[in-house]
């Protein structure tokens, strides 16, 4: 495939609603697992919330993105109609934030922006904690040429929703 453009690439991460984040366990073995995100300051970034956590997970995936911070990021659009298929891959550096930063207030704009449901659940657990995600390359697929296009053109942009 081409290149995607940098417009392409950038309303299609403005509109997705999650992402699984691929890395390593503690042992080397693969793990996945959904998140959200929002993009700004030039990074994607995905808080530690408020939402349940399964006990210790939260922990385990900080231990993991400090020991092993090269990631995957995969992002999808599934349809019974085959043409409109397309699947999404970043390969990122991974960076745990802990606390307020330079690019804190872009982040958490940009995230309470991107998900309503912030406005009820708490954008942090405890100590406020961000995994920032850093792209380094893109890989995309889509089943028809316009297939990303067209998908693009269903979403509704970030903010008109």
């Amino acid at each position: 495939m081409p290149p995607l453009p940098d417009p392409t690439l950038t309303a299609i991460l403005d509109r997705m609603p999650v992402a699984r984040l691929a890395l390593r366990e503690l042992d080397d073995e693969p793990a996945a697992l959904p998140i959200v995100f929002a993009r700004a300051a030039g990074a994607l970034w995905s808080p530690i919330d408020g939402k349940r956590k399964r006990g210790g997970a939260t922990l385990g995936r900080l231990a993991r993105l400090e020991r092993a911070p090269r990631v995957m990021l995969v992002l999808d659009h599934y349809h019974p109609d085959w043409s409109t298929l397309w699947w999404l891959r970043l390969r990122c550096i991974a960076q745990v934030v802990v606390g307020e930063h330079a690019q804190w207030a872009a982040a958490v704009a940009a995230l309470v922006d991107k998900y309503p449901q912030y406005q009820t659940t708490p954008l942090f657990r405890d100590e406020p904690i961000m995994v920032r995600l850093e792209w380094t390359s893109v890989t995309w697929w889509a089943a028809a040429p316009d297939g990303l296009t067209r998908w693009l053109a269903a979403q509704p942009a970030r903010g008109d929703d």
